[in-house]
């Protein structure tokens, strides 16, 4: 069993500059996950941001690839779907090149029609299927995250079915992702997906919609979480992916230490 005092403490940052990164170093960050919005990534040097994280003494834990509306691979748009896993094949290629092998994708946009449910499923499990092998030749695995709304991947179930593409898939747990109106719980989804969990997004919200609040702002069960990745061995970072926006007062990245360190006291209530 592992305990959550060990894991490394990282978060998702859009800020990639030495400086930056050697300032959520002095607050106790270890690992960062490099993530910007759809419309910056072409604008990325990722040798550049890998050079930066090894000065700052920083590991670089994953790669999100970028997501949008067309920038999907269950659209039902066979261009827009052929542009996208060409996309991510190419930054897929770049970033293992210099040692980053961890990649979060989103297995869908939204809004996904009920009548259009079955199709963009297989489409998604088609892309994904092929950028898991793409990700193999290059060391490399693609992490599916679990999404909200009429997102795919919004229960488990879904999951289980994205993941059913191809045996070397593994998931991001967005805790934040899962709402009731879905139907899935942590407990399930941990519980069905807990041997194929290699990294996470760790906020807090309100069960109505994704609010990246920190951890210990909204109503998820802290104790029941961690205690459920304990159970199922979990080993990867302890990745925050929390909005400045969002979070209650300013975001300091030293109290997401300090999370970590007292997460298991927080009842969430």
């Amino acid at each position: 069993m592992t305990h959550c005092e060990n894991w490394i403490t990282a978060t998702s940052t859009r800020k990639l500059d030495v400086e930056t990164l050697k300032y959520y170093k002095t607050c106790g960050i270890e690992g960062i996950e490099i993530s910007l919005p759809w419309n910056e990534f072409a604008n990325i040097d990722i040798p550049q941001v890998a050079q930066n994280a090894k000065e700052a003494g920083m590991t670089i834990c994953s790669l999100h690839l970028p997501f949008a509306h067309k920038i999907n691979i269950a659209v039902l748009d066979e261009e827009h779907r052929s542009a996208t896993i060409a996309y991510h094949r190419n930054t897929i290629a770049v970033a293992a090149s210099v040692g980053i092998h961890r990649f979060v994708l989103h297995p869908s946009s939204e809004p996904i029609a009920d009548s259009d449910r079955p199709e963009s499923m297989r489409l998604a499990k088609e892309a994904l299927a092929e950028l898991a092998q793409w990700a193999d030749e290059h060391d490399s695995v693609i992490c599916v995250e679990d999404l909200p709304r009429t997102c795919l991947g919004r229960t488990a179930d879904e999951m289980l079915e994205l993941l059913s593409a191809d045996e070397r898939l593994r998931v991001c747990f967005d805790v934040n992702h899962l709402l009731t109106s879905n139907g899935s719980t942590h407990a399930e989804c941990i519980q069905k997906l807990g041997d194929k969990i290699v990294t996470l997004h760790l906020s807090d919200y309100d069960f109505i919609d994704e609010r990246h609040f920190l951890p210990g702002n909204g109503q998820i069960n802290w104790n029941e979480v961690i205690t459920l990745l304990e159970e199922a061995d979990y080993n990867g970072p302890f990745l925050y992916e929390v909005s400045s926006d969002n979070a209650p007062g300013p975001l300091d990245y030293a109290e997401l230490k300090k999370r970590q360190l007292a997460i298991k006291t927080y009842t969430g209530k």
